[in-house]
């Protein structure tokens, strides 16, 4: 566009795990003239990035300039530019189509970090469990406990009701009706003594 007629960045946006490599690329018809900086969103500080270190390696070719970082970490994160040499003697800012680098955690999580994982989960999910028992389920009971409350219950047998206190004994002395065989029933005929 018209704020960077110069260059084109390949990738706008780049989020990558911590220790791993990153690339960016800047196509341009002048690369020994460009070079790369840093720089943080809303901050006036500009680091120059122009010569190779331990951290990182640029590369000049013909028609692009490469800036690659070898294992990023989070102090990497921050927007990289492609932009004229000597920006920071002229007092001068980048322009503004630079590579956003974000980084994040590390590359693979730890056999027990995921076992603490599925736990916590499955802890969190039986908890849940016993919570719509208990907040769906009782007051659907009580609702339901209500709404029968107005029919008739089916009697049940009250052994002792309407009985005195002092009659109870009395009426538990009767012993309960036996049905006992008639005689003739069980083998003898009633005219055979």
């Amino acid at each position: 566009g018209d704020e960077c007629p110069m260059v084109y960045q390949h990738q706008r946006y780049v989020a990558a795990k911590k220790n791993t490599p990153v690339h960016f690329i800047c196509y341009t018809q002048e690369p020994q003239s460009m070079q790369w900086y840093k720089t943080q969103e809303n901050s006036k500080e500009i680091l120059e990035l122009d010569r190779n270190t331990s951290r990182y390696h640029v590369e000049r070719k013909p028609g692009f300039i490469n800036l690659t970082i070898f294992r990023i970490k989070y102090e990497d994160n921050g927007i990289y530019v492609c932009d004229s040499k000597n920006l920071t003697e002229e007092n001068k800012q980048p322009h503004l189509c630079g590579t956003e680098l974000r980084v994040v955690g590390e590359c693979y999580s730890s056999i027990q970090q995921i076992q603490n994982r599925n736990a916590l989960k499955d802890a969190i999910i039986i908890i849940q469990s016993i919570l719509l028992v208990v907040f769906i389920g009782v007051p659907v009971l009580i609702f339901l406990d209500k709404v029968s409350g107005g029919k008739e219950r089916p009697e049940e047998d009250h052994t002792y009701e309407g009985l005195a206190v002092e009659q109870m004994a009395t009426y538990e002395d009767i012993t309960p009706f036996r049905d006992v065989k008639a005689k003739w029933t069980v083998g003898e005929h009633p005219g055979e003594e």
